[in-house]
């Protein structure tokens, strides 16, 4: 059935806020919205850090959308109140080894703890809260910074390239060059001092840097990077 086909990954509330964070700090990018203070902290102690903003306004939209039902979650339930003394879970225990649905009315009457994955109201508690990650999705979609598009050669018609990125091209296809098999630097700088551009030999300075430009960073640090 296509009902089979439902992403049924379940993110906790934390990896949720972390993912509306992202996006917000994407759409401060992108103009669409102004950078927004952290509402926990007075105004003369505002940081120029977006990230903390962006953090601080996630867990909002979260908890929002879960106390107005858009996002649905569950947690694990306990209605046994733990012993008189202090207790870590703030006075409940014995919490479900199962998860059972928080309805939008349990959001709105307890205390949440979003980041915590912890609602707490006066009747039991729910922890570790996990909300299915395709709705976080659907609400919050990844929306990637737009690229430039290359310069249109008016000559040809086709994105702008040069000789040098066409010999890339081929030193990586002719070289057999992958992520698991790097080659050696030395031996791909032999073989770009053995090639042309426009008619004029590779000179062993432009050699030794075209050599390095087809390399992940990680070879560049730890010598090849050779498969197994």
């Amino acid at each position: 059935m296509l009902i089979d086909r439902l992403d049924r990954t379940q993110w906790r509330l934390s990896q949720a806020i972390d993912h509306v964070a992202i996006q917000i700090e994407r759409a401060v990018t992108r103009g669409e919205i102004a950078p927004l203070p952290d509402p926990t902290v007075p105004p003369w102690r505002q940081t120029e850090n977006p990230r903390i903003g962006s953090a601080s306004q996630a867990a909002r939209e979260v908890q929002v959308a879960l106390r107005d039902g858009d996002l649905h979650a569950q947690g694990r339930l306990s209605t046994t109140q733990s012993r008189p003394w202090p207790h870590a879970l703030d006075g409940w225990d014995l919490h479900s080894g199962h998860h059972s649905t928080i309805t939008p009315e349990q959001w709105r009457a307890g205390r949440a703890d979003v980041h915590g994955g912890v609602l707490t109201m006066a009747d039991g508690q729910f922890i570790d809260i996990r909300v299915p990650r395709f709705m976080v999705l659907a609400i919050w979609p990844v929306v990637e910074v737009p690229q430039p598009a290359p310069a249109v050669d008016p000559n040809t018609g086709e994105p702008y390239r040069t000789p040098y990125m066409d010999l890339l091209d081929r030193a990586i296809a002719e070289n057999r060059i992958t992520a698991r098999d790097q080659g050696k630097k030395e031996l791909l700088a032999d073989w770009f001092r053995e090639q042309t551009v426009d008619g004029e030999p590779v000179s062993q300075n432009l050699a030794d840097a075209m050599a390095t430009l087809i390399r992940l960073p990680s070879s560049q640090r730890g010598g090849a990077k050779r498969g197994w």
